[in-house]
């Protein structure tokens, strides 16, 4: 089953990058191949101009805030499972207040390194990063393992309120709604929104090879189903698909 996830505002599509930022970053800096270490250097650079964008940031506290403040008037309702319901918020309450006590741009540390703005000037450049252009990279390359992965978590810390923080937003968010089967017509499908806010929508599919073109705004939501063979631009489908739906929203 593949999942494909569309966004209705910046501040989840932001979320979605970071995510996948975060879990690309992992991937390469748990490796010991020195070239995925330059990878990682380069996810660190991403991750760090994503995170330093005060208007993220302040959307992504309103957005706890706003959830914490709902999450909180459910503590009266017999129904709910109290256990379940405080443990929520006080992860949202943990967020807020690390996300809250974050002074100046976390890619300060990354921008005050000569090393890495070496690095980062030599990045844009097709091979720049060659033994012949950067001598001093290649020979940290060369470095064991364990000491190269310790440099490059030192400038990493900054980042880790911000990750918990956006893995909590986007969990709560996906939780929000359930899956729901639905069928296109002819390889198309609309839904009316009818004005209803939505921050996130969800198409689960079973086929690899279909890929869903989404736009959606907050009146309708429209889907063209494309199939790829992996070697040419993907071609329209036009024949009946059935996969499942959801609509998230806090």
């Amino acid at each position: 089953m593949l999942i494909y996830e569309y966004p209705f505002n910046e501040t989840v599509r932001s979320l979605l990058r970071l995510e996948y930022l975060f879990n690309r970053l992992e991937v390469y800096l748990n490796s010991d191949d020195p070239d995925h270490h330059l990878t990682a250097i380069s996810l660190i650079f991403d991750i760090g101009e994503v995170t330093s964008r005060a208007d993220l940031k302040s959307s992504l506290l309103k957005e706890l805030e706003r959830q914490r403040a709902l999450l909180s008037s459910f503590r009266s309702e017999a129904a709910v499972n109290a256990e379940a319901l405080e443990s929520t918020i006080s992860e949202i309450e943990s967020c807020l207040a690390t996300l809250n006590q974050l002074i100046g741009k976390p890619n300060t540390i990354l921008n005050d390194s000569e090393w890495l703005s070496m690095i980062r000037t030599r990045l844009s450049v097709p091979g720049g990063t060659s033994p012949i252009d950067l001598p001093s990279f290649y020979s940290w390359q060369h470095r064991p393992a364990q000491e190269r992965r310790a440099q490059l978590l030192t400038y990493t810390p900054s980042f880790a309120d911000w990750k918990s923080t956006c893995n909590l937003y986007l969990k709560l968010l996906r939780q929000s709604a359930d899956f729901y089967e639905v069928s296109s017509e002819n390889g198309s499908f609309q839904q009316m929104l009818s004005g209803k806010t939505y921050q996130l929508v969800r198409v689960r599919l079973a086929e690899s090879d279909l890929i869903p073109e989404i736009s959606a705004n907050k009146h309708m939501l429209w889907i063209r189903f494309l199939q790829s063979s992996g070697h040419a631009k993907p071609q329209a489908v036009t024949t009946n698909i059935s996969f499942s739906l959801t609509l998230c929203n806090l």
